[in-house]
This record gives structure tokens, sequence and C-alpha cells, in this order.
């Protein structure tokens, strides 16, 4: 939900901007539009994190105890855990600082950190044990669903890694900051973003 308000409030400022943008452009001599670099930390710092990459994922787990078939039967504990989850990933923007940003002229280049996974979280209402199969002489591990849920979220971080949500992420937030950048007056706008890694 707050994901939402934060989307939602973006773009009225972003389409605020346009209009002004705009407005003021037809009145060329009245106003002048200040390109620099400070304006360009404020407008970083109001965002702090910016999430550009989500994926949704499900996957099977099997967590439980080793042994032989004989020592399963008598005293196994295995859970199959069927896992739906979220992996979001975009930028820390306060680690940009003020030499990742040079302004010349209408002409903004910005160096980006590298992408990141910024949270990696389990849907409880979708995840959900579908098979548990204990030992004949066995009360069962209480804490072996919890161990499953945090397989799971490591599981889920490392398949949406290998899917390539790092190159995703990098390739929406150059496209979202350039428009946004271009809406603030800035012609020619280079976002430089490191490779990420998981």
């Amino acid at each position: 939900m707050k994901h939402f308000k934060f989307t939602a409030l973006a773009l009225v400022l972003i389409v605020v901007m346009v209009i002004v943008y705009t407005y003021t452009s037809k009145s060329q001599n009245k106003y002048t539009v200040n390109l620099s670099s400070q304006t360009v930390i404020k407008q970083m710092e109001s965002l702090n994190r910016i999430e550009t990459s989500q994926f949704t994922i499900e996957k099977v787990i099997d967590v439980g105890t080793s042994g032989n078939k004989f020592s399963q039967f008598l005293i196994g504990d295995r859970i199959l855990l069927i896992a739906h989850g979220q992996v979001i990933a975009g930028f820390d923007l306060s680690k940009v600082k003020r030499d990742n940003i040079q302004v010349d002229g209408s002409t903004l280049r910005l160096t980006l950190p590298a992408p990141e996974i910024l949270v990696t979280r389990l849907d409880s209402e979708q995840t959900r044990v579908y098979d548990r199969d204990q030992g004949l002489l066995t009360k069962g591990d209480r804490d072996l669903e919890s161990e499953a849920r945090q397989e799971a979220e490591a599981v889920i971080k490392d398949a949406a890694c290998k899917g390539g949500i790092l190159d995703e992420a990098s390739k929406n937030a150059r496209n979202q900051m350039t428009t946004q950048f271009k809406s603030l007056g800035f012609t020619t706008v280079v976002i430089d973003i490191p490779q990420g890694s998981c």
C-alpha cells in the first residue's frame, strides 16, 4: 500500500512538474530554469530509494532430516512447502554523492550506485505447507516450517537473481530517471549504472 501511495504521489509530482515546465517554457522570457547540481541533489534526497523491478516467484521447497530410509521411517521429519514470494530490486539513492552528478548547461550525467535486492518476502497467504511426513516415533520438529520458510526466501532471491532482476532494475531506472530529469528541463541525460551482484 505504501508503494502504491508513493508511486501515485510521484506520478502526480511529475505531472505537476511537466505542466509547470510547459507553462514556463511558453512564456519564454519571464522565467528561467535553474539547472544546477544542487537542484538535482534535492530531487535525489527526496526519493532516498527507488524500487525499479519486482519479480513474483513460486517455488517448491523440500526440507527435512537426513538419513537412511529406516531412520526416516522411525524419526524422520520432512516438509514440502509451496512458497510464493516477491523480490524487489532497485537503488539506494542515499549513496549518490555530489561528485556522482555532473551538470553542464542542459546536460546531466548521473552515476547511480549498483542495483541491489531491496526486499525479499514470502506471501503468507499464498505460501503453504503442501505435505508433512513425520517418522513413527517423532512428534516433529516445531521449527521445521520456519527453517523451510527461511530456505524459501533464499531460494526465491536466488531465482530472481538468476532471472536477471538486477539487469531489469538498471534498465527500468535508466528509463524512469531519464524521463523524470528531462521533465525538469535537461535536454541530455546520461545515467551510468555499474553492474550489480546478488
